[in-house]
């Protein structure tokens, strides 16, 4: 980010297990809802500081995966590395950037030559959480080095 490059080695073969690497959104949820209640904040209010659907906030406590923009939103609300919530990370977190007057993207430039699979993102796409943080471990990166700052 900021005119930072990335340079991308060889994915690394990662044994894991289970739920191992994978983006935890009930914990996530558990955080926003603590959060949003020591904050006296509404659901509502909460989706407009993050712009973000209370609804689809709401859903990450029962959800397997969810597009990474509104996720990363969310995680930059709370302050914290996206890696808080990746399950037994094989990577040193780091914190997004402040949005300040804009927001945090994935990156698509970055990210879109990471992903494999049929499934591959083409540039100017949106991924999920899931896909990007399995990109990000694999390429031993932090989620925070996929991301870019985009004005509203």
């Amino acid at each position: 980010m900021g005119g930072d490059s990335v340079v991308l080695g060889e994915p690394q073969v990662v044994r894991m297990s289970g739920n191992d690497g994978r983006f935890d959104l009930a914990e996530l949820s558990r955080w926003i809802d603590d959060e949003r209640s020591d904050r006296q904040l509404t659901w509502a209010a909460l989706s407009k500081q993050v712009g973000v659907a209370a609804s689809t906030i709401r859903r990450f406590s029962s959800a397997d995966d969810a597009e990474a923009d509104g996720v990363l939103a969310l995680v930059g609300w709370l302050g914290v590395e996206p890696e808080q919530f990746v399950v037994n990370s094989a990577v040193t977190g780091a914190l997004l950037p402040p949005a300040g007057d804009g927001v945090i993207r994935v990156d698509m430039a970055l990210v879109a030559p990471l992903l494999e699979g049929p499934r591959r993102a083409r540039l100017g796409s949106r991924t999920t959480i899931q896909r990007l943080v399995a990109a990000a471990q694999a390429y031993e990166l932090p989620v925070a080095s996929l991301t870019r700052w985009s004005p509203i």
